[in-house]
């Protein structure tokens, strides 16, 4: 009998030390993870042949895991901690080796790296994007906006967005703004090619006009920005102001801006204008 109870006594006292040490480990484990980072994805190199031909699968499989652990921890995220960058660089990455086509893959990389304070990271992985999904203007046009907003790189992006522009279903309003990202980094030239070819392959009377109206004013700033290099190399420096070009016989008068505002000289010698390419409502061409 005494044997009995002390083998029952033995046991108790294992499944209290059982549950508390249980309970005791569950709450340290929460803590644990609640203070550090604790996920990671392999690269596809070792998911890719692992998935055989399920790529698919495991793609669709990586980006819900992706979606739920990033879904529990959005205000971390928000403080911009770089392991939750590097986390879903290489989630989005390995996701998109596994199926180069998963649009939605592309679109979080958009969402949460360039928005995230990694738009190169972004751009990387949209490149994939932009050489499988070839006749798909979002992803030129997304590494282009990228380059614009986050980047501050007004040349690259007026480059991806005339590649996006020149894709179906791009809204023809891409190629305009293309245009006016090479005006801020004096590409004038390469717009007025640009649009000159865009002109020849649009049927939209809207767009043509609008086309025919930034064309027209990049060839007046081309053409002012050749008298200014002009005037330097005759009188060895920069003209203070437009005038100085009808003074001196380079131009006989200082022309109109189609949008209706005012051409000035920059410090650097360029010729920028005030209305910035954008219409003077007073200026409206007719319809």
């Amino acid at each position: 009998m005494l044997k009995a109870v002390k083998i029952y006594g033995l046991l108790f006292a294992c499944i209290l030390f059982y549950f508390f040490s249980y309970t005791y480990l569950k709450q340290e484990r929460e803590k644990f993870l609640e203070h550090n980072f604790m996920d990671y994805t392999l690269p596809s190199k070792f998911t890719g042949p692992a998935s055989l031909e399920f790529k698919g699968l495991a793609s669709d499989f990586l980006l819900f895991k992706f979606m739920a652990f990033l879904g529990g921890r959005v205000e971390d995220i928000s403080k911009n901690d770089p392991k939750y960058q590097k986390y879903t660089y290489q989630s989005l990455d390995t996701i998109t080796d596994l199926d180069p086509y998963y649009w939605d893959a592309y679109l979080f990389s958009e969402m949460f790296l360039a928005w995230g304070g990694n738009p190169k990271g972004a751009n990387k992985i949209l490149e994939k994007a932009k050489k499988y999904r070839e006749n798909d203007y979002r992803p030129p046009w997304y590494i282009g906006f990228n380059h614009y907003y986050f980047l501050n790189d007004n040349k690259t992006a007026s480059k991806y967005l005339m590649e996006a522009s020149k894709l179906p279903g791009c809204p023809y309003y891409i190629a305009s703004l293309a245009a006016r990202l090479s005006l801020y980094s004096f590409q004038h030239s390469n717009g007025i090619i640009f649009l000159r070819e865009m002109l020849k392959n649009t049927t939209d009377k809207r767009a043509k006009k609008e086309f025919e109206l930034r064309i027209a004013a990049l060839e007046i700033l081309e053409h002012l920005e050749n008298k200014i290099t002009k005037y330097n190399t005759i009188f060895k420096k920069f003209p203070e102001s437009l005038e100085d070009l009808v003074t001196n016989g380079l131009i006989d008068s200082i022309p109109d801006d189609p949008y209706g505002g005012k051409f000035i000289i920059m410090s650097n010698g360029r010729v920028f204008t005030t209305s910035k390419m954008l219409m003077n409502r007073k200026k409206q061409p007719q319809q």
